[in-house]
């Protein structure tokens, strides 16, 4: 992990450095009845009343990691596909169930924009994540749904969407979780990933969902091994989908919106090339000796996040996370001394 033993962590994209108390409390609270195995029956209903979806349509998951595996393996994949530059997972977890993915890789001069036509016509599984890290592009609903569109699509094209940073994305509205829980006869299969670890400060907790039609999310249960999600996860989505829950995560949203555009705008002071404007959580940026300055960097304990293994990229660009405005003029004052060093 690049953010091990840093004194300054902008790798990682975990929006807090520990759960907020009214999390870790239902978690301690959920303590004495470990004994107890897990049953999912309430948080399932919670979160599915918390996303405005049947109950029948969720599946809650050991973290995003789980979803990915569980999809990978729910058929034999004909032509799987996965939208580049994208989180890794995705494509390894297909890669581990035998049926490798085909990168389909975005064009940078479009910011990374999709575009449904350019999709090739046969892939029956696609993959795209929204906003997709790290690029930090979020793209237009109508856009993610013309990779399901009837009139272009074969019949068995499923479209997995990856959103994992939604909640604290530019604009949230552009979710397909509705649409992927009210498919009707002749529309193709959308399924939704979701994490609540980001967020929250619950990353070595692991908590996820899918969202899917319930035949799908039928399939993907009857391969999931038996109380996958633990107690204390159990506890934690119940307690994230409360008006406390909402709050924190309105809080922020606005924190981590304020913090990417102040990132960005510090890289592009600093020279980077910052390319799209972020609507996720993290920033995207290119320096010709990136590689030179991550590892000058890393030499006074800040951690920033290599990008050459994105599909697409090289080791010209970086990931950061968005941190807050004293974290982020420490990494400027770091970048520029560096630059300095490197000339």
């Amino acid at each position: 992990m690049e953010a091990r033993g840093a004194r300054l962590d902008l790798a990682v994209n975990v929006a807090v450095a520990q759960p907020p108390a009214f999390v870790a409390e239902a978690i301690v609270r959920e303590v004495p009845r470990l004994a107890a195995y897990p049953d999912p029956t309430a948080a399932t209903e919670t979160l599915a009343a918390e996303l405005g979806v049947p109950a029948g349509c969720v599946l809650l998951t050991n973290g995003s990691a789980e979803a990915f595996t569980l999809v990978a393996r729910l058929r034999p994949w004909r032509e799987p596909l996965v939208v580049e530059p994208q989180f890794t997972e995705p494509a390894e977890a297909l890669r581990h169930a035998g049926t490798p993915a085909t990168a389909h890789l975005l064009d940078p001069a479009t910011g990374w924009a999709v575009d449904g036509a350019s999709v090739p016509a046969a892939a029956d599984l696609v993959v795209v994540g929204n906003p997709t890290n790290p690029t930090s592009r979020l793209h237009p609903r109508e856009q993610i749904l013309r990779l399901v569109d009837t009139a272009t699509t074969p019949d068995d094209r499923v479209l997995l969407v990856d959103e994992a940073f939604l909640d604290v994305s530019t604009d949230p509205a552009q979710t397909v979780v509705p649409d992927a829980a009210c498919r009707t006869a002749g529309d193709r299969t959308i399924l939704v990933t979701g994490s609540l670890t980001k967020t929250f400060g619950l990353a070595g907790l692991r908590a996820g969902y899918v969202v899917g039609p319930e035949r799908e999310i039928d399939r993907l249960r009857r391969l999931q091994p038996h109380w996958s999600v633990n107690a204390l996860a159990l506890a934690a989505v119940l307690t994230v989908c409360t008006p406390r829950g909402r709050d924190f995560r309105d809080e922020q949203r606005a924190r981590l919106r304020a913090n990417a555009s102040h990132l960005a705008a510090t890289l592009r002071a600093c020279g980077l090339h910052v390319p799209v404007d972020p609507d996720g959580p993290f920033v995207l940026a290119q320096h010709p000796r990136a590689a030179s300055l991550r590892e000058g960097l890393r030499a006074t304990g800040i951690a920033v996040r290599r990008a050459d293994t994105f599909w697409g990229l090289d080791d010209t660009w970086l990931r950061f996370a968005a941190r807050d405005s004293g974290p982020v003029d420490e990494l400027a004052a770091g970048i520029r001394q560096i630059e300095e060093e490197i000339r």
